[in-house]
């Protein structure tokens, strides 16, 4: 004999399972995003994906001692929700330098921020000779990518021998700024050609260009 109130029950268990499925990797809360043991170092808001909904990027930094130097750091990227909730979309363990890797000058984690709909990392290190690093990363093609960078070089005490490079690595388009031993600086534009866009999760923090293919 078919038990209509007992079917309903039935239903809205599965319901209840099913949803509790689909938003299993879903938080409440930014302190949600945090493992044990890690503090935030920076936070920012914005809209990364294009749905109107504000979204959150946070650079976490371990407490524990370590063996070989700083403790380590991370990026954290979640979505947020029409629901108030976010949905984790990625967790990088290389993306952000520590706070000894910065030469003489110290800490070079300058910051994050949210620009044009995508993560901007940059750094600032050295000592009399300072680098200084930009990273520019969008989500397309379901993955976060590599999509601009400005790295440069340059003397505390004098504009000689400066240099920077900036490049557009979805058109391949570049601006060189120069100077020789005259400190005159000389700008020239190119195009390397499109190449294939590195993954942020492949993206490895340093005071160079080894992430520009």
């Amino acid at each position: 004999m078919f038990n209509r109130k007992k079917y309903i029950i039935l239903f809205f268990i599965l319901c209840t399972i099913l949803a509790g499925c689909t938003n299993k990797n879903n938080i409440n809360d930014v302190s949600d995003l945090i493992p044990k043991g890690w503090n935030i170092l920076e936070k920012v808001e914005g809209d990364l994906n294009e749905d109107n909904i504000n979204d959150i990027a946070v650079v976490i930094e371990g407490t524990s001692e370590v063996e070989d130097g700083a403790p380590n750091r991370e990026l954290l990227i979640a979505f947020g929700n029409k629901d108030g909730t976010y949905t984790i979309s990625t967790k990088v363990e290389s993306a952000i330098l520590k706070a000894d890797e910065g030469g003489v000058w110290g800490d070079p984690f300058e910051g994050i921020s949210i620009d044009k709909g995508s993560i901007l990392i940059s750094f600032y290190g050295g000592s009399n000779w300072r680098w200084y690093g930009k990273y520019r990363f969008r989500y397309q093609d379901n993955d976060w990518y590599l999509i601009g960078a400005t790295v440069g070089s340059f003397h505390t005490s004098t504009n000689e021998y400066t240099q920077e490079m900036d490049y557009n690595l979805l058109t391949g388009e570049y601006i060189e700024k120069k100077a020789g031993e005259n400190g005159v600086i000389q700008t020239t534009k190119g195009n390397r050609g499109k190449r294939d866009l590195l993954k942020l999760g492949d993206f490895v923090a340093s005071d160079g260009e080894e992430n520009i293919k």
